[in-house]
């Protein structure tokens, strides 16, 4: 069945690519335009703005296990908020931290944090000029240290997050906030490091801004956001595209074919023999196994294919002038290349567009087979229900 259906699959391809009558001048740049608006598209708000999707920011440093899950980003935080205001049986304790803390009592916070999934350890960001990699790299070994006396199932929990950070702002670690089931603050002190005082404190009573406890130090980190806008204002966005634009042709893949010696012709056979019923989804059966099924008696092929190698000017004059004697025939032609020059770029892709005044388009490696194209120039066509190859040598 996948086999018809890929069948069918490459003649509906190849009808939808040539439908309709010859674009005017103005779209035949239609790929070329819509890999450039690929390149030039703007960035995305999150980016741009420290509000709106920054809720999304979240990025949890607790898999230990497996590399490859040590970031998963964006993910949003563990505490959902509710429609309904938290008790202080739910609260949440975040503790604000930074690496200017030292190793110890980074240690000394993933330590008390583990085990409990009420408690977060959360950092604003990475240094200047950091690779997140080489900030999750020393997080993660900070990590181990603490907990490797612990189940795995006791790692805590410990994320880059700028937006605890934020409102108000916060400038010093340690600092704790805990929070109700609803998300909403509850109480706050900073120079704290441990997560049972501040509970301790709420269940006492005690609200709001608890003031400065103990000695703190500055969060040596900026805010995720602001560094990344940082970073992208210094790169030269144009440029960027200009070299994404040229890479492309530098890593395109080409179906290269040796140049036709003689004329050939040869018919394809596209009958298939079901290998298992198939039915639609109300149970209807509409090919039974063992059945033939002739692909053209469904989709008859109307269309004519012009395969050839772009970088020979005889054979992309000689496809350009035999296309056009098509469209006059009223069979429109589709223009597949198999190789073009590297070097010439998007100005040599253009160059051949404007020969065949059509679009033009790479040879897939699906097509190549489905079709059997051995040389080049090959043309494609369609008679009395049989499908007819041609190849013949190039002139001049």
């Amino acid at each position: 069945m996948s086999v018809l259906i890929s069948a069918l699959a490459t003649l509906v391809m190849a009808e939808s690519w040539a439908d309709g009558a010859l674009p005017d001048s103005a779209l035949r740049d239609q790929a070329v335009q819509i890999q450039e608006q690929v390149l030039t598209a703007p960035r995305p708000k999150w980016l741009m703005e420290q509000q709106g999707n920054v809720e999304d920011w979240s990025v949890r440093l607790r898999d230990l296990r497996a590399a490859q899950q040590t970031l998963v980003m964006p993910l949003r935080s563990d505490v959902e908020p509710t429609d309904q205001a938290g008790t202080d049986t739910d609260l949440t304790v975040t503790i604000l931290a930074s690496r200017a803390l030292g190793e110890a009592q980074l240690r000394e916070l993933f330590a008390q944090a583990s085990g409990r999934p009420e408690v977060r350890v959360v950092f604003r960001g990475v240094g200047p000029g950091e690779s997140l990699g080489a900030f999750i790299r020393q997080i993660h070994g900070l990590l181990r240290e603490a907990c490797k006396d612990i189940d795995s199932g006791s790692v805590p929990r410990a994320e880059l997050d700028p937006r605890p950070f934020q409102t108000p702002l916060v400038e010093v670690a340690p600092t704790l906030i805990a929070t109700d089931g609803a998300g909403k603050e509850v109480a706050r002190v900073s120079g704290i490091s441990r997560p049972d005082w501040i509970l301790e404190q709420v269940g006492q009573g005690r609200r709001g801004d608890l003031g400065l406890r103990e000695p703190t130090v500055a969060v040596s980190e900026p805010d995720l956001i602001a560094e990344l806008q940082r970073r992208l204002s210094g790169i030269d966005w144009s440029a960027q595209r200009d070299a994404a634009l040229a890479r492309y042709w530098e890593r395109a893949s080409f179906s290269e074919l040796p140049t036709a010696e003689q004329v050939r012709a040869r018919r394809l056979n596209l009958t298939l023999v079901a290998q298992a019923d198939v039915t639609l989804p109300d149970g209807t059966t509409v090919i039974r196994a063992s059945e033939r099924v002739d692909p053209l008696a469904i989709m008859p092929f109307r269309r004519r294919l012009f395969v050839f190698d772009a970088t020979d000017p005889r054979q992309v004059a000689e496809v350009a002038r035999r296309g056009a004697a098509s469209r006059a025939d009223g069979r429109l032609p589709l223009y597949l290349a198999t190789r073009l020059d590297r070097a010439a770029g998007w100005e040599g892709y253009r160059a051949v567009q404007t020969a065949l005044q059509d679009p033009l388009y790479l040879l897939t490696p699906d097509v190549q087979r489905r079709f059997q194209i051995e040389r080049v120039p090959a043309m494609v066509e369609s008679h009395d229900g049989i499908l007819v190859v041609a190849e013949w040598p190039p002139e001049g």
